[in-house]
């Protein structure tokens, strides 16, 4: 392996060569951010130094707190996530009995497909996390779906800096389940957003966007799994142009766009006006069967 490094300007100088780049990434265990790591872990196992998992539900709480507070602010939704990541590991097993890879499977599996070790943390930028990383030697983070905001001193642990992928078209829907959001608010379209990131949530310069049709009718689990599917062809695109020094850089406009949280019962109430629910057994079923 060459041991030249990378310009981050956007192309490659006169006596820089591209070569493998050494990957940090960061995700969660949930069905969707699975079928993304799995593509990234495949197509890149040799180059990923490290997998970390978070293991915080809400950045700052503790389990119990942050399942009560979701509870209590979108109950039925917080039900049907539990159920979607209760038949991942039953579902998943499906593929596997005609020698196929499961694209949603618990992490655990996935990563001991591809020989990884997982790092589990409820605070990736505590200071012993961020010495993990530091030893790992990383030229470029790149985080799948995390729930935790990276700080300043994490993100400079890279050279090449870090990269995210959102299931929106950024700058609209910033923030937690952007697809529901969209649905609530009766968006024709959504999409995949891959971006440079900041210190702040979402907000990063654009490397690439990818629209998708809102269906009528459809639900939040299609179209969430339809988004990852998208996300990790892309992904996996964002991080060769990265590699190769042409990874594009396209300012967003931090004023425009919206921002959300957890969806509340107000927006779930929204998304059955607008024709779109999340309690489809059938479509989670369908989603985590599907092999990679």
């Amino acid at each position: 392996m060459d041991g030249k490094r990378f310009s981050t300007s956007g192309r490659l100088g006169d006596s820089q060569v591209a070569r493998p780049i050494r990957l940090a990434v960061f995700t969660l265990d949930l069905p969707e951010a699975n079928a993304i790591t799995q593509r990234v872990l495949a197509a890149f196992r040799p180059q990923v130094t490290g997998l970390i998992r978070s293991r915080s539900i809400r950045q700052g709480q503790r389990t119990w707190e942050a399942l009560k507070y979701l509870y209590g602010r979108s109950g039925p939704l917080l039900v049907a996530k539990a159920l979607e990541s209760a038949l991942c590991p039953i579902a998943s097993q499906i593929p596997r009995l005609t020698g196929r890879v499961p694209r949603t499977a618990p992490l655990r599996r996935i990563a001991k497909i591809h020989g990884q070790t997982i790092c589990s943390t409820a605070n990736i930028n505590a200071p012993h996390m961020r010495q993990i990383v530091a030893g790992w030697q990383p030229d470029l983070l790149v985080s799948i779906y995390m729930n935790q905001r990276f700080e300043r001193e994490l993100l400079d642990l890279a050279p090449l800096g870090a990269i995210n992928v959102h299931p929106s078209l950024l700058p609209q829907h910033r923030g937690l389940l952007p697809y529901i959001w969209a649905m609530a608010d009766g968006d024709r379209q959504t999409g995949v957003t891959v971006h440079w990131m900041d210190e702040s949530l979402d907000t990063g310069e654009i490397i690439q966007q990818r629209s998708t049709p809102i269906h009528l009718g459809e639900s939040a689990v299609s179209l969430a799994h339809r988004c990852a599917d998208i996300a990790a062809e892309m992904m996996v695109e964002a991080i060769r142009s990265v590699q190769r020094g042409m990874a594009a850089r396209s300012p967003q406009e931090p004023r425009q766009g919206s921002y959300h949280s957890w969806p509340d019962r107000d927006c779930l109430l929204k998304c059955r006006e607008q024709g779109h629910g999340y309690f489809s057994v059938a479509d989670m079923w369908r989603e985590l069967s599907r092999a990679a």
